[in-house]
């Protein structure tokens, strides 16, 4: 009879520990100014390992079952995919996760038609604050040599110096505008928001202003603590799940050795 009630508890156990390795997750559209993020449904996700694929609900979300998995394990996806959609970041495929019966995973995707309407009008304001800037600046060369300001050595090494500086900036352009259309507005905070808006309309000069302020003393201050103790919560949720593994670990073994010493018996 005891017997019995102590393989039952190892089953029981034994299916709890099979639930807990389930991986939830949660896939959404990328935040951006003007429009929230939002769940999004019918995503195809698939880990490595696995041969079959899930499928995310109507909120967005999945689970996954991943066997043999403990906590803190790593875990690979394989593939995501949606039509007409992209991964916001496009390394996630391939990468190294952790694995959390606890923690779900968010994936970020973005629609691709969208993603290049923001890539070509960030370009776009890109290129023309470059250009203004260059002609402003040209002008303001030729009147110093034209007042004798500088000499025309030195208005053609200046010259120089601005056509570099001009195409530099131009041939970095295209990886800015796909840098910042993905950026997902939703994690960002109030100043962070605000300094993206700027860059992305080409208001240079005033997210040079916001970025100063960001690095006032006081600010910075806060911002650091609140980042500190969001790091703290983390370590402690992991902490956490390693202390609740262990000890479920332990609890098993002490059964497991309690039904063998009553098979001898």
């Amino acid at each position: 009879m005891i017997l019995r009630q102590l393989s039952f508890i190892i089953l029981f156990l034994t299916t709890l520990s099979l639930q807990a390795q389930t991986q939830q997750g949660y896939v959404k559209t990328l935040g951006r100014p003007n429009k929230p993020g939002v769940p999004l449904s019918n995503v195809t996700v698939r880990f490595r390992g696995l041969i079959n694929q899930v499928l995310t609900d109507k909120d967005g979300k999945f689970a996954v079952i991943l066997q043999g998995k403990k906590e803190g394990d790593a875990i690979i996806l394989q593939s995501i995919r949606k039509n007409g959609y992209e991964l916001k970041d496009r390394e996630l495929v391939g990468r190294s996760l952790v694995y959390s019966s606890r923690v779900p995973l968010e994936i970020v995707m973005v629609n691709s038609a969208e993603l290049e309407a923001d890539k070509q009008r960030i370009e776009k304001k890109a290129y023309q604050v470059a250009d203004k800037n260059y002609q402003t600046k040209l002008k303001q060369l030729d009147q110093q040599v034209k007042e004798q300001e500088i000499t025309k050595e030195q208005y053609q090494q200046e010259l120089q110096d601005l056509q570099d500086k001009y195409e530099k900036y131009q041939s970095l352009i295209g990886d800015l505008a796909d840098r910042y259309a993905r950026t997902d507005y939703d994690h960002l905070d109030s100043i962070d928001r605000e300094i993206n808006i700027c860059i992305e309309n080409g208001e240079l000069e005033k997210a040079d202003s916001l970025i100063h302020t960001v690095f006032d003393p006081e600010t910075v201050l806060e911002r650091n603590r609140a980042a500190k103790e969001a790091a703290k919560a983390k370590m402690q949720l992991g902490q956490d799940i390693i202390d609740e593994a262990n000890d479920e670990k332990k609890r098993l073994q002490r059964i497991q050795k309690t039904v063998e010493d009553g098979k001898k018996e």
